[in-house]
């Protein structure tokens, strides 16, 4: 089965205290345009194809799921068809048909106005208390949420603001563990 292994955003990593490029469990995560690349097949979408990296891992962090904003989600299932994923599962999330695809991350695929497939950011996961976390970057002039109640029960999400990606920070999920 395919694996993203390197995904490349224009998020400053290292200005969130983290190592740029980092290394999670197994996607390194740069800075720069977006782009990614995979270990297998890679998904025929008009995403940059990049050369793998290697990261510096960060304890207590990991990637948690990656956005793809697709205009039609069918036609995009199909696409990662092609490159041998299946949906693990679909649903509406706020009321747009969504499927998720396990790609070592999670890659969350949302059906939105958008003209063409575009990754639009990433959640990272952390051990550190969500609050903790937020009074960091804060301090370091970030513009923050509050940690809130994520969609999946029993975990929570902040979000990053004011950058060029989306980007949020997630609990972990001890269903998982």
């Amino acid at each position: 089965m395919p694996t993203l292994t390197h995904l490349r955003l224009p998020l400053p990593w290292d200005e969130f205290d983290l190592p740029n490029p980092l290394q999670t469990r197994t996607t390194v995560l740069s800075t720069g345009s977006i782009g990614w690349s995979w270990d297998g097949a890679v998904p025929g979408f008009d995403v940059e194809v990049l050369e793998p990296v290697d990261g510096t891992e960060q304890e207590g962090w990991d990637l948690d799921h990656v956005v793809l904003l697709v205009p039609d989600l069918n036609d995009a299932i199909d696409v990662l068809a092609g490159a041998e994923l299946s949906p693990r599962l679909r649903m509406d999330v706020r009321g747009r048909p969504t499927a998720f695809f396990r790609v070592g991350p999670l890659l969350e695929v949302i059906e939105s106005p958008v003209r063409a497939p575009a990754i639009y950011g990433a959640a990272l996961v952390t051990d550190e208390p969500l609050e903790v976390v937020a009074l960091r970057w804060r301090s370091m002039g970030r513009d923050v949420t509050d940690p809130r109640p994520a969609i999946q029960p029993g975990r929570r999400i902040m979000t990053v603001r004011a950058t060029e990606a989306g980007f949020a920070v997630m609990s972990p999920d001890r269903a998982r563990e």
